[in-house]
């Protein structure tokens, strides 16, 4: 049923509660789990022909990658079959949709950070953004800080 399981994850401590269900899941449908992880970059406008993307830092994507390999590295030790994937993009809820339809993932498990009020509106909810707007199917793990 769910041959592939995309977890996207932030780096986050409260991100990485999605991965608890993914692990629990994939053994019961022999799937593959997928972690993700945007790294947000933002456009330099020169001129309107010319956008060029610009990588906030390079180190953080180079962390990114470190940081989905050794969690990836982990769960293949316990059996699981995992990848792992860094993308940069200036709107990370669109990277999700895109990258889920992309590897044609069965179900997108991620974790809500809860926020509300100014804080959300400031700064949106990416989980929010995802539901209404994949095709994909998704479970959302309500954040509990």
């Amino acid at each position: 049923m769910y041959k592939k399981i995309l977890v996207p994850l932030d780096g986050s401590e409260l991100a990485k509660k999605a991965l608890d269900q993914a692990v629990k899941l994939a053994p019961i449908f022999g799937s593959e789990i997928i972690l993700f992880q945007v790294v947000p970059f933002m456009p330099i406008y020169g001129s309107p022909e010319l956008v060029t993307p610009l990588i906030v830092d390079e180190k953080q994507k180079e962390a990114a990658e470190r940081y989905l390999q050794g969690l990836a590295n982990a769960l293949k030790e316990t059996g699981l079959q995992v990848s792992a994937t860094v993308k940069t993009g200036q709107q990370v809820a669109v990277e999700i949709i895109d990258f889920a339809k992309e590897i044609g993932a069965d179900l997108i498990i991620m974790c809500t950070h809860g926020r509300s009020g100014i804080t959300r509106w400031v700064l949106g909810s990416i989980a929010l953004k995802v539901l209404t707007r994949a095709e994909t199917p998704i479970l959302l793990i309500r954040s509990k800080e």
